[in-house]
This record gives structure tokens, C-alpha cells and sequence, in this order.
């Protein structure tokens, strides 16, 4: 009979890792769902009878078990428990469905480089949003100005990362975004190179001074923003006046772009980002503050546990889990009984990890970044 040793969080809400005393052989892995239930296990068929799950991935001495977002974690790792044999305690029945964290990915349907419409979705429900008129008019110049014309085909939905918070609000966000990146110049140039095999379009990237991004119209902001090339410290004074702005697309993407800036120089600036009014904003400074994994950020994040948004929180203490020193106990342990489920397991992984003396590891992402570098 297996026995569960421990279950920890993964970097997707909607999966927990179940560590279990068995193992299996090296190289050895079983992904089940309802398509195949009949050929598992019979505790595999069990867990997959629980409320709530989707189904479960078996390799080396774990599970991991996804769920539909609906379903509150309590109620599911209870159940799994009692499949184990272990006696579980009345868990509290949550009402209506949870709102995962509130992740939620974004596509965009494009046409030979025209954006046509935005899909926001999750685990739970989609949403999709239609564009301006103009985009659509540009859509009806190129379609059947080739004989290989395939609308079905050629169409693709390509991936435009993650966003937090409302479907609806996300999607908006999104439009207007697109309708400041795409100007009418823009868009014809993109018919023109569709309808002209001769013409080719090249993204010119080019650095903006502090003083070029001092105009008035926000769209022109953050087109000029949108399209800079990969930033360095040089471009700081520039992203601190867009931290300012006044519109959240504009301070979200200077987040993301004061992110990929891998020098202490970034500190102060992400952490204005951790206390922004939006909190996409404060999450997407949470996940670069993550992925750069400097423990000059400890402070910010400890503050950050008690965040009045769980996304925070959840960052904050995902953050201290992976680098987080003797230090951050204290704040852990006081947020250790937070009222969302995954929040309290994580602050609670945090501090068995600190208090057990385990180095931090850093993010997952910076610790392939090292593993590549040391492999060089």
C-alpha cells in the first residue's frame, strides 16, 4: 500500500504534487485521464473518482494531480488523503468555483500578421473579444489576394502570455494595446506585404530617450514602449517615468521589461512595481522578482505576504520558498494560517524549508539559467 510523505505546490495552481514512498523504475511515466482510467492502478482509479479531479501524472516517487479550477484544493486533498487510508477531518465546503489565482492565458487569433481577435481564457471558461472595424477591413484587403488563400489553414492562434485578474478587464486591456500598436500605418503596411510578394517587413527596434517618451497621448507611449529592444540599465531613467504612468498596460509592461534587466540596478525599481494600485502589476513585479531570484528583494516580499490580493501573497511566499533566508520566519510564521488554501501550503513549504536548513535554490527558471551556463 502506498503512503503519501508529503504534498507540495507546483508553479501551476491547478496541479499539487503528491510525494509518495514508492517509486517507480527509471524512465518509467503513466499520465492518466478518463480516457484511459480503466488501465491504472486501482488508488490511481480512486484518486480519479475524487471530486474535482482531472487527472493524475505518475513518474519517479510522485503524483501529480490536476485539477478542474472549480474545485477548492481542501475538499480534493482531503479526499486523496482518504484514499491513502489516512483519517481526514471535516473539510470546510467552499460555494461556487475559485478563481485559480486568477491566471488567465491570453491568444491572439492572426491572419498573415493581422490580429483578428483576443481569447482569454483558463481551465474554467473563454472569453473572446472582436477588434476595431479596421482591423477586420484589413483582414477582407489580403483574404483571396493569393490563390493559396486559406483562411482556415493559415489562421493560428498565437500565444500572448499570462495575465491576472478579471477576463473581462484583461480583454479590454488587450484591445486597447493592440489599437496603440497597430496604427493605420501600420496596418497597411502589413496589407501591402501580404498583397506584394516584393515587400517585406522588417520590427524596427529602437532605443527611446526619457525625453521621447514625454508625450501626451498614451497610446503613442506605449507604442514607443512596445517596441524597444531587449532593455539594459541605460534604459532605466525611461521605465521609472513609465512606472508612473498612468495606465496599468504601461507600468505592467515597463515591469516586464525592468525584469529582464539582470543587475541589482533593477531593485528599488521593481519594488515601487510590488506596491503598485494594480494588482497585475504587483504580480507581474512578484514573478520578475522571482525569476531574477536576488535576495536583495527578501525584504519586499516578506512586506508582500500580506498583501491584500492572494496572487501577491502567493508569489510573495513562492519567492521566499525558493530564496528566502532565517530572516523571512518570523512574517511566515505569522502568515502561515492565510485564508486561501494554496497561500498557507506554500508559506507553510517556506518555512519548513528554512527551518530544516535547506540552501535556497532559487527559481526554477533561474536554476536552468545557471545549469546552462555552467554547462558552457
Amino acid at each position: 500500500m502506498m503512503n503519501i510523505k508529503s504534498i507540495e505546490p507546483t508553479p501551476s495552481p491547478n496541479t499539487m504534487k503528491v510525494i509518495i514512498d514508492q517509486e517507480l523504475p527509471f524512465g518509467t511515466a503513466n499520465n492518466y485521464n478518463a480516457s484511459n482510467i480503466e488501465n491504472a492502478p486501482q488508488i490511481i482509479q480512486d484518486i480519479m473518482q475524487v471530486e474535482g479531479v482531472k487527472g493524475v501524472y505518475h513518474v519517479a516517487d510522485f503524483l501529480a494531480v490536476e485539477r478542474n479550477a472549480k474545485f477548492d484544493w481542501v475538499n480534493i486533498l482531503a479526499s486523496v488523503r482518504q484514499v491513502f487510508g489516512e483519517e481526514v477531518g471535516e473539510s470546510k465546503k467552499e460555494d461556487g468555483p475559485s478563481d485559480h489565482f486568477g491566471e488567465a492565458y491570453v491568444h491572439l487569433q492572426m491572419f498573415k500578421g493581422i490580429p483578428l481577435q483576443v481569447k482569454v481564457f483558463d481551465s474554467i471558461e473563454e472569453k473572446r473579444f472582436a477588434l476595431d472595424k479596421r482591423f477586420i477591413n484589413a483582414f477582407n484587403e489580403v483574404l483571396g489576394t493569393s490563390d493559396d488563400d486559406d483562411f482556415i489553414l493559415q489562421r493560428k492562434w498565437v500565444d500572448s502570455g499570462v495575465r491576472y485578474g478579471d477576463k473581462e478587464e484583461i480583454g479590454a486591456s488587450i484591445i486597447n494595446e493592440l489599437d496603440a500598436t497597430y496604427t493605420a500605418e501600420r496596418l497597411q503596411e502589413l496589407v501591402d506585404a501580404a498583397t506584394d510578394d516584393t515587400i517585406s517587413i522588417e520590427l524596427d527596434k529602437q532605443k527611446i530617450s526619457l525625453e521621447q517618451f514625454d508625450v501626451e497621448d498614451w497610446e503613442e507611449r506605449f507604442k514607443l514602449l512596445d517596441q524597444i529592444p531587449d532593455p539594459d540599465i541605460s534604459d532605466l531613467p525611461m521605465l521609472a517615468k513609465a512606472l508612473e504612468d498612468e495606465k496599468m498596460s504601461i507600468r505592467r509592461l515597463a515591469t516586464v521589461y525592468l525584469g529582464m534587466i539582470e543587475d541589482e540596478a533593477v531593485v528599488p525599481y521593481l519594488e515601487k512595481a510590488l506596491i503598485d494600485k494594480s494588482a497585475s502589476v504587483r504580480r507581474t513585479a512578484g514573478d520578475c522578482m522571482s525569476d531574477l531570484s536576488m535576495p536583495n528583494f527578501e525584504d519586499a516580499m516578506i512586506q508582500s505576504l500580506s498583501d491584500k490580493n492572494k496572487l501577491v501573497r502567493w508569489r510573495a511566499a513562492m519567492y521566499l520558498y525558493e530564496s528566502g533566508t532565517e530572516k523571512c520566519l518570523t512574517a511566515l510564521e505569522q502568515a502561515q494560517d492565510d485564508s486561501e488554501f494554496e497561500v498557507s501550503l506554500q508559506v507553510k513549504m517556506a518555512i519548513e524549508r528554512i527551518s530544516q536548513g535547506e540552501s535556497a535554490k532559487g527559481s526554477m527558471w533561474r536554476q536552468m539559467t545557471e545549469m546552462r551556463k555552467s554547462s558552457k
